[in-house]
């Protein structure tokens, strides 16, 4: 840099640098911006505004010691360095600075959301959106990678209880008296066809007492108790959909979705789903495809998966299919180290991505394809637009914003509520051995949610504070919580997990934009939920 940059700077770009070296030296800096690379340009996102800005190599550079912990940037280091630094660039930088208000990122005390905090009551009362029933804890499987066996030990075991119909129908009512103007109903196990009767029962009286709401249904099932009855009736029940718990081709599912004898279930997994799709066809209702790729892991094998789906040429137009990596504490030991690697950058920060299969088999998904928003072809990858939302739907503010979110976590016992075969609340069907919110015949208990689902969260969440990713942060209840409340040894785990992950998908965004920023057209039609 010119030896007189302190003197060539006007007197705004000096004091916007100054205050760039103090917070620097403060050790404030580091959480303001993220700087990342595609194939063309340099960029930085600003994390109190959302923006991201284009950087020229002289810019970035400057940026890259000045956001860098391992080097001390004084008035003193860039006196003296009279090569590395443009004048103009620093110049042209602190102005940008200036005119956009970026790396001012205010300080927070810690997480917040009105609806978390002064609307938790009215939105728990008065806007429930889903309700998941655990009918049974029955299952005729056992999978390798289930979060019910007994690797998982912060998940209960399989049970042999049902959920009674007096259970089920207090549900209902909790969710006639609670919900907005529209409802789903979910049907959770176990294999919730093993009480296809409860399920009957649920439905029809969910019509007859939910009929002034827009009603809609949904279950997962591993299909091997589909059969064309079961099939014509879901098919005529309306705006119900059926997540299908398939892996991919026979060989791919049997590794793990197995019987209790230890046989594979594809045969007559394929059998239901034959069923299912031929009764569907004459309806409007949906199959959607919750696929798990499970160890040893690689994009041949993802391919296998794609392929198989694809041939799969009776199954009805716009089927969705979502791919997924099991829970880490479900796969078994000898692969248990593998996965520690893959969830953690910081591990082997340097052979990530050849780790990441999945990350590698969706960006090619997304780079390849015309249109993220295809749905005429028989397969439509749900992941494709997911992987790009967050970053098209970003928080984005003219000036720094000085509230930050409650990460991924929605509201405990509004956006769903999840009641097990005894009629317990719980905040979702995803955590596993977590506190409980209240049962169906006392209903929510709101000291608990605001005790362990608010004030807890959002206090043991210091790290937040000094993180350039909290408002991209996918961290939610059901990836850091035991039976007593936040584990923060789970939590530190995702952590850089989660940063790698929305830095990946920064760079992938704006690649794209580059390249064929058409694409993302189709994504302004979307909401986050």
């Amino acid at each position: 840099m010119d030896k007189q940059i302190l003197t060539t700077l006007n007197s705004k770009e000096r004091l916007e640098l100054d205050r760039c070296l103090t917070m620097k030296k403060e050790g404030t800096i580091y959480r303001q911006a993220k700087l990342f690379n595609t194939e063309y340009n340099n960029y930085m996102y600003d994390l109190g505004t959302g923006k991201v800005i284009v950087l020229d190599d002289n810019s970035y550079l400057f940026l890259s010691d000045l956001l860098n912990k391992q080097n001390n940037m004084s008035y003193e280091s860039l006196i003296n360095n009279t090569t590395l630094y443009s004048l103009s660039s620093v110049r042209e930088l602190m102005d940008v600075f200036i005119e956009e208000n970026l790396l001012k990122a205010p300080e927070f005390e810690h997480l917040y959301h009105p609806k978390h905090y002064e609307l938790l009551e009215e939105e728990v009362n008065n806007n429930l959106q889903q309700l998941i029933l655990e009918l049974t804890g029955k299952c005729n499987l056992r999978c390798g990678y289930c979060i019910y066996n007994d690797n998982c030990k912060d998940n209960r075991n399989f049970i042999s209880n049902d959920m009674s119909f007096e259970v089920a129908k207090a549900a209902i009512d909790h969710a006639r008296k609670h919900a907005g103007d529209r409802i789903a109903i979910t049907f959770y196990g176990g294999e919730p066809l093993l009480r296809m009767d409860l399920m009957k029962w649920c439905i029809e009286y969910s019509l007859e007492n939910l009929s002034d709401k827009d009603l809609t249904f949904s279950l997962t099932t591993n299909l091997t108790l589909m059969n064309e009855e079961i099939a014509e009736y879901l098919a005529s029940i309306p705006k119900l959909s059926v997540v299908c718990s398939v892996d991919g081709p026979e060989k791919i599912h049997n590794s793990y979705r197995k019987y209790i004898d230890g046989r594979g279930s594809f045969k007559d997994a394929l059998r239901g789903l034959k069923c299912l799709a031929k009764a569907f066809k004459k309806s409007s209702n949906i199959i959607l495809f919750n696929t798990v790729f499970a160890p040893p892991y690689s994009i041949q094998k993802l391919d296998e998966i794609e392929q198989f789906f694809n041939s799969l040429d009776w199954l009805p137009n716009g089927t969705t299919l979502t791919v997924t990596y099991p829970n880490y504490e479900s796969v078994q030991d000898e692969y248990k180290e593998f996965d520690k690697i893959r969830l953690n950058p910081k591990y082997v920060p340097d052979k990530l991505n050849s780790l990441n299969p999945m990350w590698l088999w969706k960006k090619k998904q997304i780079i390849s394809c015309e249109d993220l928003d295809d749905k005429s072809k028989k397969i439509f990858v749900n992941d494709k637009t997911k992987l790009l939302l967050d970053v098209h739907k970003r928080f984005i503010s003219d000036k720094p914003y000085p509230i930050f979110p409650f990460l991924s976590c929605c509201v405990p016992g509004s956006r769903r509520l999840y009641v097990n075969v005894d009629g317990k609340f719980f905040v979702c069907e995803r955590i596993g051995n977590s506190p409980d919110i209240g049962n169906v015949f006392d209903g929510l208990n709101i000291e608990k949610i605001r005790k362990y689902y608010v004030d807890n969260f959002a206090e043991k969440f210091e790290a937040c504070k000094n993180c350039w990713a909290v408002r991209m942060c996918h961290m939610c209840y059901a990836n850091c919580y035991n039976s007593s409340g936040v584990d923060m040894t789970k939590m530190h785990m995702m952590c850089d997990t989660f940063k790698k992950e929305i830095e990946q998908k920064l760079v992938l965004y704006h690649y794209i934009y580059e390249v064929s920023p058409q694409k993302l057209d189709c994504l302004n039609t979307y909401t986050i939920i």
